[in-house]
């Protein structure tokens, strides 16, 4: 962590509205976090039906309060109720050039950042935020990756019943080009297993018990309802799973009951991609 920057003033904080914010004062430096602070009367991250950072006009985020939440809690971060993170960078990594990967280089082709935030149902709502930065990602070390944002993008699915079923998720695919994956959230009730292919490889097969259970070893905490895809579970950033290079890749998800969910994916990629 460097420099704690506190975000230009929200507009239009409203019961019910869309809410902006010009993160401009944050232009020239290398964004690792930030932190939004609610308050107000009645004001929950649950009231968050939309998140949205745009960088030059493109959305690079897009999640929900309650999506987010539960995707810091699984990893670790402290679930104060009038706090939400939106983390771009892996504070826990096992190295100093981990720690930064994914960290929003705003020098590198930004000119513009804006965060959109959907307010649903509050009562006298008031919305801050606080920023962690630190200088361009200037050392030789850093040069190779320094282009690298963490990009969160979210997907509904329809699963019509019980079964087991080849799921499509944003960048996944290798028809689509593939993408360099940190996570991938399943935000399930009833999903219940998952298995990957690569080049027709497997790669990941696991149950709901049995990732819960290995990533609890890792000091992440499962959340109801969410299924992690982690293949940087250990906190090493060097084992992101990347499927540019992939002729074919299938995921492969087993439901016990038919529901909608919702998927987002935390690539690393430019702000040219997709």
């Amino acid at each position: 962590m460097g420099q704690r920057i506190r975000l230009l003033p929200f507009n239009n904080v409203m019961n019910t509205g869309l809410a902006t914010c010009d993160l401009s004062n944050l232009l020239g430096s290398s964004i690792e976090r930030v932190v939004l602070a609610l308050g107000g009367t009645t004001f929950t991250k649950a009231m968050l039906t939309s998140i949205q950072l745009k960088a030059n006009g493109k959305i690079i985020w897009d999640t929900t309060g309650s999506r987010r939440d539960a995707a810091m809690q699984y990893r670790g971060i402290t679930p104060g109720a009038g706090f939400l993170v939106l983390d771009f960078s892996e504070i826990r990594a096992k190295t100093e050039l981990g720690q930064n990967l994914g960290a929003i280089d705003t020098t590198v082709g930004i000119t513009s950042l804006k965060l959109e935030i959907q307010i649903t149902g509050a009562t006298a709502p008031t919305l801050a935020g606080f920023a962690e930065t630190n200088r361009p990602q200037i050392d030789a070390g850093q040069a190779p990756t320094r282009n690298l944002i963490t990009r969160v993008h979210a997907a509904t699915l329809t699963i019509g019943a019980a079964g087991t079923f080849s799921v499509q998720v944003p960048h996944f695919a290798a028809t689509e080009g593939g993408s360099i994956i940190k996570r991938i959230l399943f935000f399930s009730a009833n999903m219940s297993a998952l298995v990957i292919k690569k080049n027709g490889i497997v790669i990941e097969d696991s149950t709901k018990a049995f990732n819960d259970y290995n990533q609890a070893e890792y000091r992440k905490v499962p959340q109801a309802g969410l299924f992690v895809y982690d293949p940087i579970v250990d906190d090493n950033q060097s084992q992101v799973l990347s499927t540019r290079d992939a002729q074919t890749t299938e995921l492969l998800a087993t439901f016990t009951a038919g529901e909608t969910i919702t998927v987002e994916v935390e690539v690393l990629e430019p702000l040219s991609a997709f």
